[in-house]
């Protein structure tokens, strides 16, 4: 094996190794509703996936699909790799990490003044920040072959007929999860660190609401500037724990129902409305509304998981097949 296969054996295992770090760490910061940090570890993950499928391709791996799949049956093999770094390699990208580090030592997100737009070059990984003005400046490779990160898509990308298909969908998965199960069960924590269902779904209906309030704004003003304040935490969720789940799906009903009314029927122009978000910068009505799926996505598939583990945990539950407890729907809008 020459010095040049080696090195491209070295940059490929590294590279890969950092682009899992970065993208897990990326799904983590969006738990912890940190969006900002979330998008420059996915601009990162991005830089680093490019420049190992670069080196994937030094080495001759890439063939026709038939040789392809014969190769992934066969199995890759990497060989022996060292090395002290696999994130944080570049200066930029600890500059951009330091940002990040920065605004966590003050409990917060990065805001927009403190991280731009983010294009990663796809040929080779190379980063910048704010404006693309021209080709890559490392390869040469023009704006087009570039990955956006913008602060205004960091939500996500549907458009507004998947939105509304989606937001339409959200309050029957609901039912569906909690179909079959009584108030004891739908109030039952799994352990101290994970919320009951009957308390994220009155989340589900706390966050609709700021979401209404929101889009209200957006659409009835001009380029409001938008509540700093953080939404409500799953912490504030408490009190739904000791109500009945019909007054539960009850106040997400009627916020959702007040939602829909406000959105449908609305023209392109009308998403596009914009308004001024400290942590975001100028955001629309879409950036707001992916905001909302995003959230209300990832605690369906929490809350189906809540329940699967409490039907296996319950003994009333044991004949109930797995079909009965797939929630349908909760994914539907893409």
């Amino acid at each position: 094996m020459t010095d040049s296969d080696h090195e491209a054996r070295q940059m490929f295992a590294l590279a890969s190794m950092g682009h899992v770090a970065y993208h897990v760490w990326a799904e983590q910061a969006r738990r912890e509703r940190r969006f900002n940090i979330a998008r420059l570890f996915d601009a990162l993950s991005a830089a680093r996936l490019a420049r190992a499928g670069n080196a994937f391709r030094r080495l001759s791996w890439v063939c026709s699909t038939a040789e392809n799949v014969t190769a992934a049956f066969a199995g890759a093999i990497i060989g022996d790799i060292s090395a002290d770094r696999i994130t944080g390699v570049t200066p930029f990208a600890r500059d951009l990490l330091a940002r990040a580090q920065r605004a966590i030592g003050e409990g917060r997100d990065l805001r927009a003044g403190e991280l731009g737009d983010l294009f990663v070059c796809a040929t080779c990984g190379e980063i910048c920040e704010g404006r693309l003005e021209g080709a890559c400046r490392h390869c040469g490779a023009v704006p087009e072959a570039h990955k956006a990160f913008r602060a205004i898509e960091s939500m996500g990308t549907l458009g507004s007929h998947a939105i509304m298909a989606f937001l339409e969908q959200t309050e029957e998965a609901l039912r569906t999860l909690v179909a079959g199960l009584d108030d004891d069960l739908l109030a039952r924590r799994l352990n101290e660190a994970t919320p009951s269902l009957k308390e994220l779904i009155g989340h589900l209906a706390d966050m609709d609401a700021i979401f209404h309030q929101r889009a209200w704004l957006l659409l009835e003003t001009n380029r409001p500037t938008l509540p700093p304040a953080h939404p409500p935490t799953l912490e504030s969720a408490a009190v739904y724990r000791d109500q009945p789940v019909d007054a539960v799906l009850d106040a997400y009903h009627t916020t959702r129902t007040q939602t829909l009314s406000l959105l449908r029927g609305l023209t392109s122009a009308a998403w596009h409305r914009e308004g001024y978000h400290e942590v975001y910068g100028v955001i629309n009505l879409l950036h707001q509304a992916n905001w909302l799926i995003s959230h209300e996505r990832a605690h369906l598939v929490e809350m189906a998981q809540i329940r699967h583990d409490l039907i296996a945990a319950d003994r009333r539950y044991s004949e109930t097949s797995v079909a009965d407890i797939v929630v349908t729907g909760s994914n539907e809008g893409e």
